[in-house]
């Protein structure tokens, strides 16, 4: 059984890995992140890069079956495999090759889900694929609100011939895209569905109010409940 040292070492792996790169001027991104109710350690983790000429940035916001300390050790190895991955192959088979690599871990390491963007931050041209993830939302300057994305997908782990719905979009200046995992908006007592709606509310008081230190406003108003929470904000500032 592993003590809280062991957990605390486990835990500041996933968030090293997870820091993400400083972004190009007119650009900026936050995220927050609240474990399990009564556990001090979450299995939800981002993986990202940067390419070398500072164009084009992968984010990965991944969820791994399991709450708390339950879900560290099997984040952190699949944190560091994706950290390989995504240097390693094509965009568009990142997904696939992180699910077989689940479909090869012991059977109670073996689900998660993830969302995957690609985004050019020389046009803010984007594309969204998702793995059994909650849809992303796109922030329109325009409306002054959050428009929910349609790409959808299977889970990783659950199968060796998944599908992986994909989305295209463009962020304009001042526009946003907000990823997070199930624990914000579902819980034994509310459906997706409402969940995403209360959670579109939420992000545009948030976000009218003040851009600073809105994805832990979010997450702080996310009621205490059995799974990990995690908010992810990636923003064209135009400045």
């Amino acid at each position: 059984m592993q003590d809280h040292a062991e957990w605390a070492r486990l835990r500041d792996r996933l968030l090293s890995r997870g820091r993400m790169p400083e972004l190009p001027p007119g650009w900026c991104h936050q995220s927050a992140m609240l474990p399990a109710s009564g556990f001090e350690y979450g299995g939800d983790f981002i993986v990202s890069d940067l390419s070398a000429d500072g164009r084009r940035l992968q984010l990965v916001l991944v969820d791994v079956c399991g709450s708390g300390q339950s879900a560290v050790p099997a984040a952190v190895k699949f944190a560091g495999a994706l950290e390989s991955l995504v240097v390693a192959v094509p965009d568009e088979a990142l997904l696939d090759a992180a699910n077989a690599y689940l479909q090869r871990q012991p059977e109670d390491e073996n689900l998660a889900t993830a969302v995957h963007v690609v985004l050019d931050l020389a046009t803010g041209e984007y594309r969204i694929r998702s793995a059994g993830h909650p849809p992303a939302l796109h922030w329109s300057a325009a409306r002054r609100e959050w428009r929910i994305d349609n790409a959808r997908g299977t889970t990783l782990g659950v199968t060796d011939t998944p599908e992986f719905g994909e989305t295209r979009g463009r962020l304009a200046a001042g526009e946003a895209l907000l990823f997070y995992t199930d624990g914000v908006v579902e819980s034994r007592s509310v459906t997706m569905d409402d969940g995403i709606a209360w959670l579109r509310s939420v992000a545009r008081e948030a976000v009218l109010d003040d851009w600073d230190g809105a994805a832990k406003r979010i997450i702080d108003q996310v009621d205490l409940g059995d799974d990990d929470r995690a908010v992810l904000v990636v923003r064209r500032t135009g400045i």
